[in-house]
C-alpha cells in the first residue's frame, strides 16, 4: 500500500469570501484516524496590517475547548501572495472532533480549509472512503 493512498480528505471550509468580522467555521470527526493535517488557505489581502483570528479547538460533542498546543501565531496578511497555515496533529491525545474557526478582521478575505486524516484503523479502499468525488490509482 502506498501511504498517500491511506488517507481521507475532508473539505472543511469551501473556498469563499469571508466578510469582515464574519466567521467561517467547520467541524470534522476524526474517529478511526490517528493523525491529521489541517490546512487553511488564505488569498492575498489588500492591507498588510490586518490581523486575523484562526483557531482549532477540540471536543467530544457540542462543547469545544482551546488548548495552548493548538495555538498558531498569525502573520500580517500578504498583499502579493496567498498564505497557507498548517497544523500537524497527533490525534491519539485529542478528543474525537476538531473545529477550525477563521475570522478576518478589517477586510473580507477568501479562505478555504481542508483536513487530511491519516493512519487509519482500517485503510480506505474507495473514492468515497477517501473523501473524494473520483479517483485514479495507477
Amino acid at each position: 500500500m502506498i501511504h498517500a493512498q491511506n488517507t481521507k480528505v475532508v473539505s472543511l471550509i469551501t473556498p469563499a469570501s469571508v466578510a469582515t468580522n464574519a466567521t467561517a467555521t467547520a467541524t470534522v470527526s476524526c474517529v478511526g484516524f490517528r493523525y491529521a493535517e489541517v490546512t487553511l488557505h488564505l488569498a492575498t489581502q489588500t492591507a498588510a496590517n490586518v490581523d486575523t483570528t484562526m483557531t482549532i479547538t477540540e471536543g467530544d460533542g457540542t462543547t469545544f475547548a482551546t488548548h495552548a498546543d493548538l495555538a498558531m501565531t498569525t502573520v500580517a496578511p500578504d498583499t502579493s501572495s496567498a498564505q497557507v497555515y498548517k497544523w500537524f496533529l497527533d490525534l491519539r491525545k485529542r478528543k474525537k472532533n476538531l473545529k477550525i474557526t477563521y475570522t478576518p478582521v478589517g477586510a473580507a478575505r477568501v479562505a478555504g480549509a481542508t483536513v487530511n486524516l491519516s493512519r487509519p484503523e482500517q485503510a480506505p479502499t474507495t473514492a468515497a472512503l477517501r473523501g473524494v468525488t473520483a479517483q485514479v490509482v495507477v
